[in-house]
């Protein structure tokens, strides 16, 4: 299941950032936590910090530089080239080609080895060997970037802007040599879309981009009654998000090796449908929050909903909320 969409308005309370500060304050907790301070000195700190990490003597200036592929890329490989070139550019004020034939001159040479593989799915386990493992290695003459899967490529990106030093005629990527892969198979955020002030699409891709950086891989789109399905149009009009704005969302994370995943009540905290007439008399009692499981009608409704949400929600993961 998975998705994204378009705008619902520009202006907003102050208050609407606030899940934006609650990612800041989280993700910067875990990546600091566990870092010697011999990994911030001579170097610039590499967050999350490297499995394996090898300084080696010299750098690689990135003047002259070009971003390479070992193999015709995909979609998803010239994405990821396109994140690094333009990471490298905001850290260093230097911009390097993309070049997607065979070039002379220095390279970071991008290899995948194997199928895509963009997104988690159930049953992965972390390690040297996952889908998401990559290898780096930077010498004084050229950078290669190898991984297994589309989504060890966009990590070892993450890491390779990191390793940016310098600005202009000066910048250079530091010699290395890493070996790396997430401690944990599924890195996911929850974020709540059903209380306080409705943030626009482009705040959710900003939250997104952001937990791209550090290579999170699940983003928890909680939803009481904040997405828009067809037959409920009196349900929430001007505060949820539209069909297309989710599919926007969905496509938004994936390129960035995020899986969108549906978090969904469907037994409490539906005050929003129930404090309408029309389906109030499917809740337990009249206008409350709960479904009346002895209602007929309330299955009918809930198949309704998911074959629509699965619809919009291609994850191969789904967070059913029964509190």
């Amino acid at each position: 299941m998975r998705g994204l969409g378009g705008q619902l308005s520009e202006t907003r309370p102050e208050g609407a950032r606030t899940p934006m500060r609650i990612i800041v304050a989280v993700v910067g907790l875990m990546m600091l936590t566990g870092i010697p301070a011999s990994a911030q000195g001579e170097h610039n700190p590499l967050l999350p910090r490297p499995k394996k990490l090898t300084y080696g003597a010299g750098a690689l200036p990135l003047a002259g530089l070009s971003i390479r592929f070992a193999s015709p890329p995909s979609e998803e490989d010239f994405f990821a080239a396109q994140e690094l070139a333009r990471g490298l550019e905001e850290r260093t004020g230097v911009r390097l080609p993309i070049a997607e034939r065979e070039a002379g001159g220095p390279a970071i040479v991008l290899g995948r080895t194997g199928a895509l593989d963009p997104l988690p799915v159930p049953g992965e386990s972390p390690g040297a060997d996952s889908r998401e493992a990559y290898h780096l290695k930077i010498t004084s003459s050229g950078g290669e970037l190898r991984a297994r899967s589309s989504a060890g490529i966009f990590y070892g990106a993450q890491t390779l802007i990191q390793l940016g030093e310098g600005r202009g005629k000066d910048a250079a990527l530091a010699a290395a040599e890493i070996d790396d892969w997430p401690s944990l198979a599924y890195r996911g955020t929850m974020v709540d879309m059903s209380h306080g002030p409705l943030p626009t699409v482009a705040e959710v891709e900003r939250q997104l981009e952001f937990l791209a950086r550090w290579k999170a891989n699940q983003y928890y789109f909680y939803s009481e009654a904040s997405i828009e399905l067809d037959g409920y149009s009196i349900l929430n009009p001007g505060g949820r998000f539209s069909k297309a704005e989710i599919r926007r969302i969905v496509a938004y994370g994936r390129a960035r090796h995020i899986d969108v995943v549906p978090c969904l009540e469907l037994y409490g905290h539906m005050h929003d449908l129930f404090r309408v007439e029309r389906y109030s008399d499917l809740s337990d009692l009249p206008h409350g929050t709960e479904f009346d499981p002895r209602n007929p009608k309330v299955a009918a409704l809930l198949d309704d909903w998911i074959d629509q949400l699965a619809a919009l929600f291609p994850s191969r993961f789904v967070h059913v909320g029964f509190d």
